[in-house]
């Protein structure tokens, strides 16, 4: 991830509800964007198996939406 990402990833914008309903996780990230030096204490690095949940175009329902190339 490039520097234009910043470290402190999610912003509720003010609106302190919203961190109630927020799932914040990385996954294998890199580089000067990937820092997470002043994150929300919640944010957390996922582990292969955590982050095999979000993998693959079913999260998205991509069957109904992308096609094949």
């Amino acid at each position: 991830m490039d520097k234009i990402v910043l470290p402190r990833g999610w912003s509720d914008w003010g609106v302190q509800k919203r961190d109630t309903s927020v799932f914040y996780g990385e996954y294998k990230c890199r580089g000067p964007g990937a820092n997470l030096t002043g994150s929300v204490p919640w944010a957390r690095i996922l582990t292969d198996e955590e982050a095999m949940t979000f993998i693959g175009t079913y999260y998205v329902d991509g069957d109904s939406w992308l096609t094949s190339p």
